[in-house]
């Protein structure tokens, strides 16, 4: 279990995802770009959770919304895909000084998918460790849960444990020339607990399988309640026996539901259908408050 802690309030910032939302001047990319704003004892800190595949929607974003690059206090990467890690170094020189960056070990290994091409979808060329360190990243490598700050926490790698969610996506590595399956380890999750509301937990893609992430930070926290489960979901292409017991997981014992990025309209459907107004959609702009 983790060292404990909580926080007064949590304000999620989408600063970046697949829509822009309606009559807005935000711009729109596949990907996604969260920014905590987490406040405890009258003061505030600033995570990034992901930074897209470009620095300049979210940079655009934060210019509309009246964020400065430089409030940004760390950078939390939930995976190695190129949509999530694109626009690290170009955050990262917005910024204009050292931060932590945390992710997993593996995070900088190539990872290659054959549809529709051979490609490697992994963190770019551009976005080395040399890269990142040269632009004021202070790499922190892990793949063990620890606090961040006293309540908020990095879950670690995710046991894969519920039946129903298959986490294969089709990427794969090469290992001394033999090609491999990539089972996505590095896939890790945001979590604060808010004093009296119980957990916020905030996924990248949830490649672990978002209800694998959801009973790993109660896991690790000790913590049942959850007051809002958020980010991508990765369901798009799932089958509809999937979606269904996703969606059923998810009402019990569970607050706000508010997907995005790589959730899929399908599963939105039957979140919609079985959720009611616990559910909600993602989008540029969007910002959820808890308390």
């Amino acid at each position: 279990m983790v060292q404990g802690g909580e926080v007064d309030s949590v304000r999620i910032i989408t600063l970046l995802d697949d829509y822009a939302g309606f009559e807005t001047s935000f711009y729109a990319q596949h990907g996604l770009a969260l920014l905590l704003e987490v406040c405890s004892g009258g003061k505030c800190r600033r995570i990034l959770l992901d930074a897209g595949q470009d620095a300049a929607p979210i940079l655009h974003n934060m210019e509309i919304l009246g964020i400065g690059p430089g409030s940004i206090d760390a950078v939390f990467l939930s995976h190695c895909h190129y949509d999530h890690t694109g626009g690290l170094v170009g955050v990262l020189s917005a910024i204009g000084r050292e931060i932590p960056v945390i992710a997993h070990p593996a995070v900088f290994r190539d990872n290659y998918t054959f549809k529709p091409f051979l490609r490697n979808i992994g963190v770019t060329l551009e976005n080395s460790q040399e890269a990142v360190k040269a632009a004021g990243g202070q790499l922190f490598l892990t793949g063990e849960p620890f606090a961040i700050m006293p309540g908020v926490f990095s879950t670690g790698e995710v046991p894969r444990r519920i039946d129903f969610e298959d986490q294969g996506i089709g990427t794969y590595n090469l290992e001394d020339g033999h090609i491999t399956p990539d089972p996505l380890r590095d896939d890790m999750s945001l979590v604060v607990n808010v004093t009296g509301r119980g957990l916020v937990i905030l996924s990248g893609c949830g490649h672990a399988g978002i209800i694998n992430i959801v009973n790993h930070a109660r896991e690790i926290t000790g913590i049942q309640k959850v007051a809002v489960v958020m980010g991508g979901f990765h369901l798009i292409g799932a089958s509809e026996e999937r979606i269904g017991k996703t969606a059923a997981a998810l009402d019990r014992d569970i607050g706000r539901v508010i997907p995005g990025h790589c959730t899929g309209l399908a599963a939105y459907s039957e979140f919609s259908r079985t959720l009611g107004d616990r559910f909600d959609s993602l989008h540029v702009g969007k910002i959820v408050s808890v308390p």
